[in-house]
């Protein structure tokens, strides 16, 4: 029992790949952006369907005494036709919606999975930290104790200790911060710990593709859709000034009390009826007008939405060389030089041939390093999800 109570306590080991998969799944933004096509299929057949018939009938005492009619109106001129067109157009925008939103919530999800990482790394690199800083102070201890230290350095190796198992406390609460932010995008409330390495950062296309993606962007292409919709609003308002074919059949029989029926006339009689409706007073100027001027706002921000990506895109670019050099460079070489240093430093101390400062000092350059190592790579791993978002796909 109590093996599987730790299992089940335990963070939920997820790769980057199992991440995007669960995000795909079961993002709320995600799912909500996909019931938005539904609802636009659905307005399509509203779009296409014809309106109901209408059936009256009367009753009086003069002839005839009764009459029945049914009226159904007939949009045979284009107006069913671009009503469906127009309700497509709305569909393929709201598709569009969801490729932008996809994208969005994926780059996201990188962000939040490798900050989850680096965290983690944060946290280890802490708890080695206080580790070292316990040894270094009992080794202080019993150098006072034999009289070759001072006072002093073992106070000092105390606060020292002290200030690394805060600093720790303050990582592990930074891990379980990134925990929660990437739950929130995989819609769980499971405890996850990402088990892919923040090095190596993934190769990028070269920049002069990755600019010619910029137009074909889910950004660019919604607000391309909002055109195409706009304009197949303005042609439907159009075909709505065509006449609109009212269609009808009168039934009608029947003779007043009284009056003997003359075998010779039929029974029932029968009218039609073709009724228009005459575009005199409203020419829907107001609403294609209207239609016209937001395709054009649509076409407008689809060209500076493509411009700012292809800044966005050099700039992703830039931050992901500078990020991914500066990080190969501590975890190549100056992580590992920094390390040497405190070997140096703690065998010099243990043998009193070094102060306590140079160990101290030491340590805080190993952390340091890995500090600005680690956010390094993040930073890398950042500008990459940047850069994918920029240029509208995954590499």
């Amino acid at each position: 029992m109590l093996l599987l109570a730790l299992l089940l306590c335990s963070p939920q080991p997820i790769s980057l790949a199992d991440a995007f998969a669960r995000a795909s799944q079961a993002n709320p933004d995600v799912a909500a952006a996909r019931l938005t096509v539904h609802v636009a299929e659905a307005g399509i057949e509203s779009a296409g369907q014809l309106a109901n018939p209408i059936v009256s009938g009367s009753y009086g005492p003069d002839a005839p005494t009764w009459i029945g009619t049914v009226d159904v109106k007939l949009p045979v001129l284009g107006q069913r036709g671009t009503a469906v067109a127009a309700a497509e157009r709305e569909r393929d925008t709201a598709r569009a919606e969801v490729a932008t939103r996809e994208l969005t919530v994926q780059a996201a999800v990188r962000r939040a999975y490798f900050a989850l990482a680096a965290a983690q790394v944060q946290a280890q690199f802490a708890a080695e930290a206080t580790a070292r800083s316990k040894e270094l102070e009992q080794m202080s201890s019993k150098k006072f104790e034999t009289g070759t230290a001072p006072r002093l350095e073992v106070e000092q190796a105390a606060v020292t200790r002290r200030q690394a198992e805060q600093d720790q406390i303050d990582r592990e609460a930074a891990a379980s911060t990134a925990q929660v932010e990437l739950a929130k995008l995989l819609g769980t409330e499971s405890e996850l710990f990402a088990q892919d390495p923040l090095l190596p950062v993934p190769q990028a296309p070269p920049l002069v593709q990755l600019l010619d993606r910029a137009a074909q962007h889910p950004e660019v292409q919604t607000f391309r859709r909002q055109q195409d919709a706009a304009l197949a609003r303005a042609q439907r308002e159009r075909a709505a000034l065509r006449p609109l074919p009212d269609v009808g059949v009168a039934f009608q029989g029947g003779e007043p009390a009284g009056v003997i029926h003359d075998p010779t006339q039929p029974t029932i009689g029968l009218r039609y009826t073709l009724a228009f409706e005459l575009p005199i007073l409203s020419w829907n100027r107001g609403r294609i007008s209207a239609e016209e001027a937001q395709a054009t706002v649509a076409s407008t921000q689809a060209t500076a939405a493509e411009q700012r990506l292809r800044n966005e895109i050099r700039a992703a670019r830039a931050r992901l060389e500078a990020a991914s050099k500066r990080a190969r460079a501590y975890a190549e070489e100056l992580v590992p030089a920094a390390l040497r240093l405190l070997e140096m430093a703690r065998t010099g101390y243990q043998l009193g041939r070094a102060p306590l400062y140079s160990v101290l000092q030491a340590q805080g350059e190993v952390s340091a390093a890995r500090i600005k190592g680690v956010d390094a790579a993040n930073e890398a791993q950042k500008a990459f999800a940047d850069l994918e978002e920029a240029a509208g796909e995954t590499f």
